[in-house]
């Protein structure tokens, strides 16, 4: 599996590519965009520090990737653009193309197949935002020109391996390491642009039915949502997962973190890079789980929970 990590200045991505990145990607933000009347972010980032600077440090580090026979992926990600936009977009995307992006990560249906139309040699993924749950889902994008999917960070190891096996001439990637998030991305409102960087999804509230009583079910909504606020979203594992994940047929580990130090980046791919070799000896899943968790622990300092563990139906050590 190829480990697909986040880069945000020239400065970092060759320890990013040392570290064993096979797949870089990031934002950039035009300055013609910054002073445009907007209605949709243009790559879901509100803070300057998950942004490439330039245009030109843009292409020094897509210089730098292919140098190290790596691919770098646009994120253009929003879920919608207006109409009104769609000229900047296309003028914009154009200008990456030769600056020579590989790939560019997407949730626009519309776009997607403007954009297929214009530049067919990239390859085009379909973000998480895209909100793809199931393989009608990722194979009507397919039909537009999406060739790869991010899979949403909700799925279970068998929901992916379902997808993966009836949609085969797609490749998907699963999300590992930081950034869980308790809502459901492709359908969350939420606008994250706090300058403290606390997120809506990690204040928090309480849940009161209208109604007198509550159901077993919201009983349950009400338990899980007000957990969060024991647990630390920028913990996100996933790591006890990589040897089903494999078997399932992912095709790239796509870590987190635009925005985030370098440092914290270059030991999540270090860790990814062990496990992935670790994964290739280890033939007891409980033995490799066993590690998996201590490494989560001497991570983040933190012990493992359901709440931050992307595939949570293995955190008690059992599949279900």
């Amino acid at each position: 599996m190829r480990i697909i990590s986040p880069v945000d200045n020239l400065k970092e991505t060759h320890l990013l590519l040392q570290a064993g990145a096979d797949e870089l990607y990031g934002g950039y933000i035009p300055i013609e965009w910054e002073h445009y009347s907007l209605a949709a972010s243009l790559n879901q980032r509100t803070f300057s520090s998950a942004q490439i600077a330039s245009e030109e440090e843009l292409s020094e580090i897509i210089s730098l990737v292919h140098a190290h026979q790596g691919r770098f992926a646009l994120t253009l990600n929003a879920p919608f653009y207006t109409d009104e936009q769609l000229p900047l977009l296309i003028e914009y995307v154009d200008r990456m193309v030769t600056l020579g992006v590989d790939s560019l990560i997407l949730a626009d249906p519309g776009l997607l197949r403007l954009l297929k139309k214009r530049h067919a040699p990239l390859e085009f993924h379909a973000s998480t935002l895209a909100h793809l749950t199931n393989s009608g889902a990722v194979r009507f994008m397919a039909e537009q020109g999406m060739q790869r999917v991010v899979l949403p960070r909700h799925l279970s190891v068998a929901d992916m391996a379902a997808i993966i096996q009836q949609v085969p001439d797609v490749l998907c990637d699963a999300f590992l390491l930081v950034g869980k998030c308790p809502n459901s991305e492709g359908l969350c409102t939420f606008h994250h642009s706090s300058p403290e960087k606390i997120w809506p999804c990690e204040i928090p509230y309480n849940i009161a039915p209208l109604s007198s009583g509550a159901s077993p079910r919201l009983q349950q909504a009400m338990q899980r949502q007000a957990s969060w606020s024991e647990t630390n979203r920028r913990h996100g594992c996933g790591l006890c997962a990589i040897p089903l994940l494999k078997e399932a047929g992912v095709h790239g580990l796509k870590l987190v973190g635009r925005g985030a130090p370098a440092a914290q980046k270059v030991r999540n791919i270090a860790l990814t890079k062990e496990f992935l070799a670790l994964a290739e000896s280890v033939t007891d899943f409980t033995e490799y789980k066993r590690l998996a968790v201590a490494a989560h622990q001497e991570r983040f300092g933190a012990v493992c929970h359901q709440n931050i563990c992307y595939y949570p139906e293995f955190f008690d050590g059992e599949v279900v």
